[in-house]
């Protein structure tokens, strides 16, 4: 009778830890439909270099507790870098507000580049998202203005797909704000 109740006791055991709950896996994209065909460079912006915060460089999304501690999602993970899925929707949001895309510096001298610091993105306790940012505007090495964006989004129902959702909505948000900052320097007028 003992053995068969520690037979019957492993097997429960062994049904229990086999189900083992999977993973699940977000992307930070655009939310817009990307349209086949030619784009249409900037020739007056660039975007330089877009830098996350070191805490973000993880792969479970991030939630503040009460007591301001950052906890990571063991089995709501990131598809890829933060960092890759950032720049992603930076560049396709920037564009649609702006009407043009934003190339590399790299690939785009003589322009005034755009470098984007992401200092916070991640979930609240109270079922919020939360991003702080900064950007600044440079030309042939000088800063020509600064700028910061800070703002949180109320989730629109409980879990992290409803997080990843408003973080996309607040990368939206500053994107529009990015591209309002970018204003073509004006036409210098011939020396008489």
């Amino acid at each position: 009778m003992r053995v068969a109740t520690l037979v019957l006791s492993i097997l429960l055991f062994c049904g229990c830890a086999s189900q083992i709950a999977e993973p699940s896996y977000y992307l930070l994209r655009s939310q817009q439909a990307l349209p086949s065909g030619e784009l249409t460079p900037s020739k007056d912006f660039s975007l330089g270099k877009v830098v996350i915060a070191s805490y973000l460089d993880q792969q479970g999304l991030l939630i503040e507790t009460e007591g301001g501690q950052l906890r990571p999602a063991r089995q709501n993970l990131w598809a890829e870098p933060v960092y890759e899925g950032v720049r992603s929707i930076l560049f396709v949001e920037i564009a649609r507000a702006l009407g043009e895309e934003l190339l590399p510096s790299k690939l785009n001298k003589n322009t005034t580049v755009v470098d984007i610091r992401i200092a916070e993105l991640h979930g609240t306790f109270d079922g919020q998202a939360k991003l702080a940012a900064y950007w600044w505007l440079t030309r042939d090495g000088n800063i020509l203005s600064v700028h910061r964006f800070s703002d949180v989004q109320s989730l629109a129902e409980s879990g992290y797909g409803a997080l990843v959702d408003a973080e996309v909505a607040l990368l939206k948000a500053l994107s529009e704000k990015i591209a309002a900052s970018l204003v073509a320097p004006a036409p210098t007028e011939p020396k008489a």
